[in-house]
């Protein structure tokens, strides 16, 4: 358990790093913040991207992805 805590928040704050920096938002933002909220975070990030490809493209622009 003593290193549950520390490995957790290892992992949340490099797996943000990655997602921030292929989604284009602020790498040390999210990076910081996976590393003291770890992964209670996500939908925060989520919500992020999506307002993000909103403000650039308009809601009613259609993004298919695969």
């Amino acid at each position: 358990m003593l290193f549950l805590i520390p490995f957790l928040a290892f992992v949340s704050s490099a797996f943000f790093y990655c997602q921030a920096l292929s989604s284009g938002l602020g790498r040390k933002r999210w990076a910081f913040a996976g590393f003291i909220f770890g992964p209670l975070i996500w939908p925060m990030f989520c919500m992020n991207k999506r307002m993000k490809v909103n403000r650039q493209f308009g809601f009613d622009y259609l993004l298919f992805r695969a």
